[in-house]
């Protein structure tokens, strides 16, 4: 067997509406698809790539809200984006890491305790971002 592509990456959240305003106004990411219905959103960033998938906590889904992957997210300005969304509530976990000439990343957590990364690449060659 061999994957044929990413599709996307979902987290589980405790509340739908909440969490797609804190990853379109906090993180930036853009709307793609809201189905109110079955609890779920889409969203993606500016330049396309991997959608991030928002599912709403319900019991009969084993996954509960923060037990989720890591998502990497890049931006331009890792110190920037880092204080915005500090400044929007989301909380550091360790500091930054740093690859010197390559890439700086940070860890955090969304509102529900998920942990993301973001990540500022230093040179073009970086495959983790």
């Amino acid at each position: 067997m061999s994957v044929k592509e990413i599709g996307l990456i979902w987290i589980v959240v405790k509340d739908l509406h909440s969490a797609v305003e804190y990853y379109t106004e906090v993180v930036g990411l853009e709307l793609m698809e809201l189905n109110e219905e079955y609890g779920w959103a889409e969203l993606e960033g500016r330049e396309g790539g991997c959608r991030l998938g928002i599912a709403q906590e319900n019991d009969l889904e084993k996954i509960k809200a923060g037990q989720n992957a890591v998502m990497t997210f890049s931006v331009d300005d890792l110190d920037t984006a880092k204080q915005k969304m500090i400044r929007q509530g989301a909380r550091c976990v360790g500091d930054v890491i740093e690859v010197p000439g390559h890439v700086k990343m940070q860890t955090l957590e969304d509102l529900d305790g998920n942990c993301f990364q973001i990540c500022e690449i230093l040179h073009h060659s970086c495959s983790h971002c």
